[in-house]
């Protein structure tokens, strides 16, 4: 882009003009007030800002950041900056939607490709914007250094969670569509026009774990598990490493990672399997698919919960202390465990916090968990960011700092002067540009058919007939529609985030251990730490089959595999990093695994008179159990710090409908003998720590690390204005965003 100045003079009448139009404002404002001070401050600080947003320009240079915008239509303006006037939103598409549209899937490959090859050292390539997220460690984007702690950016257990990955989420977009507009350039300039139209809508997809992909498709798409793939390049048709599979460091990994798992393996890995090292994708697969009909159900659960966004979004106990429906899932805990199936306990890349962006699957999980946030949004339209602390030093934060949703989500800039978007700034997604297709109409009612279509849990209704027709091919009952009289059953789980160096997940099981068809699930009484962490590792020194684009075959058996036990319930996972966390100062989470569905097939098969709590406390007490595993094999829960379970209830208030979502927002009542005879199952109540809840008068104010712009007069370092809450690198993007209440009502009225 061309670097050029204006002339000094219209620049100074810039100035003047602009600061009039500022003081007329200001002026007119002000007079509806008393306050004679506060009514000159504020037209000072209008009449400050006017002359220092002009006076930065002044120069014609872009600034020294690269802002972040997402895919921009519109093209950049003289400074750097999005254009943002005609700029135009398309949504995010799941990933087997996108593949329908074979130009603009090509591109997709071809861009990611691209976009991981690019240069370590260049700030837009898939190496650096990964490795913000955690591992290693290090600046990016000119954030001011030495960083605050040794640690990543990422606020995971916090109450700017969500938020937080809405800007790195359109950061690795706008990258990754750099990199799409370089392929296009790459071919012949008579074919390029086919491209760029392909390209005009095209954003990056995401994948829905929880719905069901139907037609016996499998949970994860082959586009993901393939090894290779095949795209049109300017050569014609050719066969390529598909950038969906993993991503490799090179030859080795690099040292500033500071090591990573399989002994600093140089590609990311899923379930690895040793006799050669590879990942095993079919594992995966089949892993995702126990835990799909658990994850159905959570997400269904959460929408009927009418909790409030801040509290849905985030797994931080400090706002999910109380029984109510505020009190028992997050979404961010739903995340929890695929990051832990995908990755699995031998010790893949996404079993790992601080290492897990660079597994493209992330990406596309992620972009899921955004996807479902934003849908939220039009359920609860007016709650939005709770206020939370810091639990963990990060990158960019000390342990305790209070935030909400004004504060700066580092190390985002939405220009290139380097002032920080805030959680307010991008409460609607398509200041970044895009949409999701379940949010194109704004509206309750859309949002509300497309969970209930999606996720909801059975539509059919069952005879004896098809009675059988309504299980999944390992056994699992797929569930019915919520009734009059039905309760709503889920364990609850209370974890530290980092109790143990990696992630451990909790698999639960409802049904009589001796009738198991497995032979690897036990219930709480047997000897700990000699369970096989993996369903399958094969001992063949090299696998025997593969198909046509080199998946392996027999990476897996399911009959080892206790997930497909029929008495399953679900996966609940707490991801961690790889090394443990503080024990004096632990990281508090707390979410829920539903047990409503599992408990509908025990009442069709007799074995259950009725889903009401005097009915399953007591055969929940004789059935249910559980297991804990790490990387490190089976784990007795009693020896887990801060770990306790508990099964909790409420009565669930139908939709009233097809418009409409059940309401799930009753308090919840605990069934103490369900869990009394298992490990951490005894009565238990958090008391929070003062560190877990932000004090009513908490101080938002942030020094220090604030992006900006250089001032001379102060060394060089780096000066930016400050917000509301006197937090620096703050300056607000002005919205106009319509919310609703579930009635159709503007929020309001």
């Amino acid at each position: 882009m061309a670097n050029f100045s204006k002339p000094q003079s219209i620049v100074t009448m810039l100035v003047a003009l602009f600061a009039l139009l500022q003081l007329t404002v200001a002026s007119q404002h002000a007079a509806h007030h008393h306050h004679e001070h506060r009514r000159h401050a504020e037209i000072k600080a209008h009449l400050d800002r006017a002359a220092e947003a002009l006076q930065k320009r002044q120069g014609g240079g872009i600034g020294p950041y690269i802002a972040t915008s997402g895919v921009c239509s519109t093209g950049t303006q003289w400074w750097g900056d999005c254009n943002p006037k005609g700029r135009q939103s398309y949504p995010r598409l799941e990933i087997r939607q996108l593949k329908n549209n074979a130009d603009q899937w090509n591109l997709y490959l071809l861009g990611m490709e691209r976009f991981m090859a690019k240069d370590k050292g260049d700030t837009l390539s898939f190496y650096q914007i990964a490795g913000l997220h955690g591992r290693p460690f290090t600046t990016w984007n000119k954030f001011p250094t030495p960083l605050l702690n040794q640690a990543g950016f990422c606020p995971h257990g916090t109450t700017i969670f969500g938020s937080w990955h809405r800007p790195y989420l359109a950061m690795y977009e706008q990258a990754w569509y750099l990199a799409v507009t370089e392929v296009i350039n790459g071919f012949p300039s008579n074919q390029q026009q086919r491209w760029r139209n392909a390209a005009s809508t095209l954003r990056m997809p995401y994948w829905d774990w929880a719905q069901d992909p139907g037609n016996g498709q499998p949970t994860v798409p082959t586009t993901i598990r393939d090894p290779q793939v095949t795209v049109t390049k300017p050569q014609g048709q050719v066969q390529i490493a598909n950038p969906l599979y993993s991503y490799t460091w090179g030859k080795s990994l690099p040292n500033e990672m500071g090591g990573g798992p399989w002994n600093s393996w140089p590609t990311t890995l899923r379930r690895p399997v040793a006799n050669p090292t590879r990942s095993n994708n079919n594992e995966v697969n089949a892993r995702m698919n126990s835990i799909r009909i658990s994850l159905r159900d959570r997400i269904f659960a959460l929408f009927a919960s009418k909790q409030s966004w801040g509290n849905a979004s985030t797994s931080q106990i400090g706002v999910r202390t109380d029984l109510s429906g505020s009190g028992v899932d997050s979404f961010e805990s739903v995340h929890d465990v695929v990051h832990n199936t995908a990755g699995g306990e031998t010790g893949g890349h996404m079993y790992y916090l601080d290492v897990s962006a660079f597994d493209p699957i992330f990406w596309l999980h992620h972009t899921n968990i955004d996807r479902l946030l934003t849908m939220y949004q039009y359920i609860v339209p007016n709650t939005w960011v709770a206020n939370g602390n810091i639990r963990g030093p990060m990158a960019q934060w000390n342990a305790g700092e209070s935030k909400n949703g004004g504060s700066p989500l580092k190390p985002f800039t939405k220009n290139t002067y380097g002032d920080y978007f805030t959680s307010d700034d991008v409460r609607d997604t398509r200041v970044l540009g895009y949409y999701y297709p379940e949010t194109s109409n704004r509206s309750y009612s859309q949002v509300a058919q497309a969970v209930t279509s999606l996720y909801g849990g059975g539509a059919r209704k069952l005879t004896k007939r098809d009675g059988e027709s309504n299980y999944n091919s390992v056994g699992q009952y797929l569930g019915r529609p919520l009734k009059e009289g039905d309760y709503h059953h889920v364990l609850d789980i209370t974890a530290d985030k980092f109790a143990m160096a990696g992630s451990y997940t909790v698999h639960c099981f409802i049904g009589n251990p001796g009738n198991s068809t497995s032979n690897s699930t036990s219930n709480s009484t047997a000897p700990y730490g000699n369970s096989t962490s993996s369903a399958y590792l094969p001992t063949a020194t090299s696998p025997s089959k593969k198909n046509g684009t080199g998946e392996i075959l027999d990476d897996y058996d399911p009959a080892l595999d206790f997930t497909n036990d029929p008495n399953y319930v679900g996966a609940y996972g707490i991801l961690g990093g790889m090394k443990a966390g503080n024990a004096s100062s632990p990281l508090i989470t707390r979410g829920s695994l539903p047990l409503t569905t599992c408990l509908q097939g025990k009442q069709v098969h007799g074995y259950l008179a009725s889903l009401h709590p005097h009915d399953v406390e007591p055969y929940l007490h004789q059935n249910m159990y559980y297991k804990v595993i790490s990387d490190a094999g089976e784990i007795d829960p009693s020896t887990i710090p801060n770990f306790h379970v508990a099964v909790k209830c409420n009565k669930v208030q139908p939709a009233a409908s097809d418009d409409d979502l059940p309401d799930l927002s009753a308090p919840f009542q605990v069934l103490h003998k369900a869990t009394a005879k298992l490990p951490a199952g005894k009565p238990y109540t958090h008391t929070p720590v003062p560190n877990e809840m932000p004090a009513p008068n908490a101080d938002y104010s942030e020094d220090g690390y604030n992006a900006g712009y250089p001032d001379n007069d102060n060394g060089g370092n780096y000066q930016s204005p400050s917000n509301s809450n006197g937090e620096g690198g703050f300056c607000p993007v002005v919205q106009t965003i319509k919310y609703v209440y579930p009635d159709g009502r503007p929020a309001g009225s």
